[in-house]
């Protein structure tokens, strides 16, 4: 089983982990936003940016499975601290080998970290949750990750994107990111027994909440690695579409208050409806508009619609499970972003073939998922899983 120490309900510990994951977060949303631009000063086609976005989250699928037996051997702190260290070999690898092999390879390996750092902190933080509070508190998780990639964003503006600057910055600020989790994460959750994914915890799966992911999956797959090349075809210059991704991101931090709000009145199925809703009427002001204004409104109200799905899916998936299956649960959801995730290149690259094109497979994305969860209303709630 997983053993919880002594500050439960403090949020203390988890607290470090929060810091470190903001940092981490500008550093990784810097790496993701330049690599596009970085091309042609390496000489690469502008079509291996989807290449590249591919192969990470395949690395994202396969990390979902090699997650568990490291932090069963090196806990939480430790499994944290070994992925971090990785995605910091990758970025340095990357800008000293420009070849396309190697970043491919480099790229599959930092999306096994980001796999690695993000189910080890998410079941972190449902552990030390009350369930009524899980929502809230993923959302806070969201909030702050968010404002990281904000920052990130921007960083084009600060470095450029040629030459070694960028890759040192990126690489300084990942470091920073473990100073948080060594000095204030003073005590974490201990695993003490090993949960292995069984029928019996598949069976136990909420359908709804898996699908929650998986459309969040095939939404966040594109929108690091394609948007900036849908921005910069609509014939915004570098600077507008840093900060137009920038409001997007902006709009993953209000998700908190917003999602709060929401689901006061609304069950957490027709939230997730609701947010599409919100995500398709921004898209489509986006598109009939020119108004400067109104496309940040537009852009901070759809990455408020997007950044939403996954937090309100994974609370939906949680409801009926007991402590010990919620890191079995996380990696069953997170697999079911991941695959979303490798998906969503493919399916996206054919609709950049026409203006707005990517815009369009989003709305495609919000419409499915809400058709479900209109369609297949939610089970009475079942009692607890346990461990037998």
């Amino acid at each position: 089983m997983t053993r919880i120490t002594e500050n439960h309900l403090k949020y203390t510990s988890y607290n470090g982990v929060l810091v470190s994951l903001g940092l981490f977060s500008i550093g990784t949303a810097f790496l993701m936003s330049i690599l596009p631009f970085t091309f042609k000063n390496f000489g690469f086609d502008q079509s291996f940016a989807r290449d590249l976005t591919s192969i990470f989250y395949l690395g994202v699928l396969l990390g979902a499975f090699v997650t568990k037996p490291i932090v069963n051997k090196l806990q939480y702190k430790g499994g944290i601290l070994l992925f971090i260290l990785l995605y910091i070999v990758t970025v340095v690898i990357l800008a000293i080998y420009p070849h396309i092999s190697i970043w491919l390879i480099c790229r599959f390996f930092a999306g096994i970290a980001v796999a690695g750092i993000f189910i080890s902190c998410e079941s972190w933080l449902l552990l030390v949750t009350p369930k009524s509070q899980q929502a809230a508190r993923l959302a806070t998780n969201t909030a702050v990750l968010c404002l990281g990639r904000a920052v990130g964003q921007t960083g084009i503006s600060i470095t450029g994107t040629e030459g070694y600057g960028p890759f040192i910055a990126i690489a300084a600020m990942i470091t920073f990111s473990l100073v948080p989790l060594i000095i204030m994460c003073k005590t974490a959750p201990i695993i003490t027994t090993t949960t292995k994914i069984s029928l019996d915890i598949i069976g136990q799966i909420n359908i709804q909440g898996l699908l929650g992911c998986l459309a969040s999956g095939l939404i966040l797959g594109s929108l690091y690695g394609l948007m900036p090349l849908e921005l910069h075809n609509c014939g915004y210059d570098q600077h507008k579409t840093s900060y137009l991704m920038a409001c997007i991101i902006i709009g993953g931090i209000l998700t908190k208050p917003l999602s709060k709000i929401i689901q006061m009145k609304l069950t957490k199925p027709q939230s997730i409806v609701l947010f599409s809703i919100i995500g398709v009427v921004a898209i489509l002001g986006f598109q009939i508009t020119e108004n400067t204004p109104l496309l940040i409104v537009c852009t901070t109200l759809f990455g408020s619609a997007i950044f939403a799905l996954y937090p309100i899916a994974i609370a939906q998936s949680t409801q009926s499970l007991t402590d010990e299956l919620l890191f079995a649960n996380a990696q069953i959801m997170f697999f079911a972003f991941s695959i979303g995730a490798v998906l969503s290149p493919l399916f996206a690259h054919p609709f950049m073939t026409v203006p707005h094109g990517l815009l369009d497979y989003f709305i495609l994305i919000f419409v499915g998922i809400s058709a479900y969860m209109l369609i297949h209303k939610a089970p009475p709630p079942t009692p607890k899983v346990q461990l037998t």
